[in-house]
């Protein structure tokens, strides 16, 4: 007979919940050495790459032969020759300057942050992170120069010509079959299966005959080019002090920076950045010039020595007014931060439209998330959005008419509107690793650069992002909602106006449709969107018919009409000007309909609007 059940006694329930507790404590351990840590290690330690090795590559022989050649002297150029070799292919580096970290001397460039979205998600590269983290997570430029030595050194597949140029580019069949590079000893002739240009200016694309475009010509703006800083170090200050006081004294640091004036009309002080350099030395961040024509190496000069002064003075204005600058010292650098000058002709074109609504391109290779600017000629700056994911395609890496070459940096196949997006050293540390990878893996697979992107090969594609994924490189599964964005009736529209710089959506990318709009809103547009699309257009009788609505009184049907009217020189009409125009065919149905019952337009309809009247006075489509 069994025994009845007998209450535990407190011994055995101690007993008990210590079992229990050291199974949660053995669970605890297993979920944290097993999931947890491996999470923190990739977010913070950053133990970059899967140690992928391809197969076909590091089999070429002599000293002039490799699988890849990257040309270049800036992040991305490093990047690019560490992903190819980290892969595998037998990498050379043609660098341009004397040691790794002139390019950063040079222009004392601290843009060294990641590219986070608006909600504070990091986008950036496993790659750019782990440089940030070995180097301090700050802007101390010896420190990133310092790990950019260290990581180059390491490599054993990847050889260095410093104080090197490309004096000749060799193309054949729709290849480079060589280039000619001068070294300080002698000119060598080098040959590879594959060629990256990740230079700023893009000597290898020029000498291949890449088409390209200056500047904002690409949408329509002749002879302007984003605007270049100088930077300048200062030394035997203490930067605790000068943090103490941006921290506690900002408002008197604004309205002391507004009472300074530079006495040039394109040179302007941007606000004051101080970045620690340790022993005692800060980099200064403030004088910014619009209106440099980046083609022209005598304006480029010539800006230069203005900046220089007027860096001179500005630091000179802070030692009278500051005590934390008084016995400080100016050492100027001898190069501007700047973008690359020219945009080169790719398999696909990036356009602002397609950074702002985060398109999912099925050969993203790259991900990035900066604000777009826009800074034109009478220093005006415009906000155009404030994207969060966006992605980099690999058809923009592509020049067309070179099928084994890849460019990277900001100069790829893409609107100048996204330069200043895709320009920061994060996108171009993430955009150049990621096309090193790519240029050995298509080596690999022996394919042509161009068949990585064709439609047959999607499953390749799949491949590759796989690959990139377990690389390091960023790739969100999450789709953004976009529909405030896209989900009017008139995007289509106002997404034409968008490529063309003529929208600004601001931090909150809100283009306000349901708005009811003012004439000025129809007048801006016109009146800047007519020359960008055809000069012929734009004339002075246009321009006085249309500049007298830069006014805030609401958009009328009839002042509309008006407007309409005045642009198509049909003067002298009697009655109402909006009836009139729909009697002369300048008004389509679709907004006569959308118009019915209505007084005042809102901005979707001007934006609608507008894209039919420049089509009209242009004979161009806008894309």
């Amino acid at each position: 007979m069994n025994k009845p059940n007998q209450e535990k006694t407190v011994q055995q329930k101690r007993i008990d919940i210590l079992i229990r507790l050291s199974l949660i404590l053995v669970i605890v351990t297993i979920l944290f050495f097993f999931v947890v840590k491996p999470m923190l290690k990739r977010d913070y330690y950053f133990e970059v790459g899967e140690n992928y090795t391809f197969e076909n590559l590091g089999s070429q022989t002599g000293r002039d032969s490799f699988d890849v050649a990257v040309e270049g002297e800036g992040i991305d150029a490093v990047a690019s020759a560490l992903g190819s070799a980290g892969v595998g292919a037998k990498t050379l580096l043609i660098y341009p300057l004397s040691d790794l970290g002139q390019s950063i001397k040079n222009t004392l460039n601290t843009d060294w942050s990641e590219d986070f979205t608006p909600t504070g998600n990091s986008v950036s590269s496993d790659f750019f992170k782990g440089l940030r983290y070995k180097a301090g997570e700050g802007s101390n430029l010896d420190n990133y120069i310092s790990e950019i030595i260290k990581m180059t050194s390491e490599q054993k597949n990847l050889t260095i010509l410093f104080d090197s140029k490309v004096a000749g580019v060799m193309k054949q069949n729709g290849k480079i079959s060589g280039l000619t590079v001068k070294t300080p000893g002698e000119t060598r002739n080098i040959q590879a299966e594959r060629y990256i240009d990740a230079s700023g200016s893009g000597e290898v694309l020029k000498g291949a005959s890449v088409a390209f475009t200056k500047g904002y010509g690409d949408i329509g703006i002749e002879d302007l080019y984003p605007p270049v800083k100088l930077n300048f170090t200062v030394s035997g200050v203490d930067n605790t002090q000068i943090q103490k006081l941006l921290k506690e004294q900002g408002t008197m640091i604004n309205l002391l920076l507004k009472s300074y004036k530079t006495g040039d009309r394109d040179i302007g002080i941007s606000g004051l950045s101080v970045s620690d350099q340790g022993n005692g030395s800060v980099i200064i961040e403030a004088v910014t010039v619009t209106n440099v024509d980046l083609n022209d190496e005598q304006a480029v000069k010539t800006t230069y020595d203005r900046a220089k002064k007027e860096c001179e003075n500005f630091y000179s204005f802070l030692k009278v007014n500051l005590k934390e600058f008084s016995e400080g010292n100016i050492s100027v650098a001898p190069e501007f931060v700047m973008s690359a000058p020219n945009h080169f002709k790719g398999r696909y074109h990036m356009t602002l439209s397609d950074v702002l609504t985060g398109k999912r391109y099925t050969d993203r290779i790259s991900t990035a998330s900066r604000p777009v600017t826009l800074v034109m000629k009478d220093g005006n700056r415009y906000l155009l959005c404030n994207p969060k994911t966006f992605y980099i395609p690999l058809g923009s890496l592509i020049p067309e008419g070179v099928d084994n070459v890849l460019m990277t940096g900001d100069k790829i196949s893409a609107s100048p509107l996204v330069q200043t997006a895709i320009n920061s050293n994060a996108s171009k540390a993430g955009t150049g690793y990621a096309a090193g990878i790519i240029a050995a893996y298509s080596i690999s697979k022996d394919m042509d650069i161009p068949m990585l992107i064709e439609d047959r090969n999607l499953d390749t594609q799949q491949e590759i992002e796989k690959i990139l994924r377990k690389s390091g490189i960023y790739m969100s599964d999450i789709k953004e909602d976009i529909t405030s964005i896209t989900g009017d009736w008139s995007y289509p529209y106002a997404e034409k106006l968008i490529n063309l710089g003529l929208l600004s959506g601001g931090v909150t990318n809100d283009f306000k449709y349901d708005r009811e709009a003012k004439n000025k809103d129809m007048a801006f547009i016109l009146l800047n969107g007519v020359p960008r699309v055809s000069e012929e257009a734009y004339n002075y009788k246009f321009d006085i018919s249309v500049r007298k609505y830069l006014n805030e009184e609401q958009l009328t049907k009839d002042s509309f009409g008006e407007i309409v009217l005045s642009i198509f020189h049909k003067d002298g009409v009697k009655g109402n000007y909006y009836t009139e125009a729909c009697k002369l065919g300048l008004i389509d149905e679709n907004l006569q309909g959308r118009l019915k019952n209505k007084s005042v337009l809102k901005l979707s309809e001007v934006y609608y609007a507008s894209v039919k009247l420049m089509e009209k006075l242009t004979g161009q489509a806008l894309k």
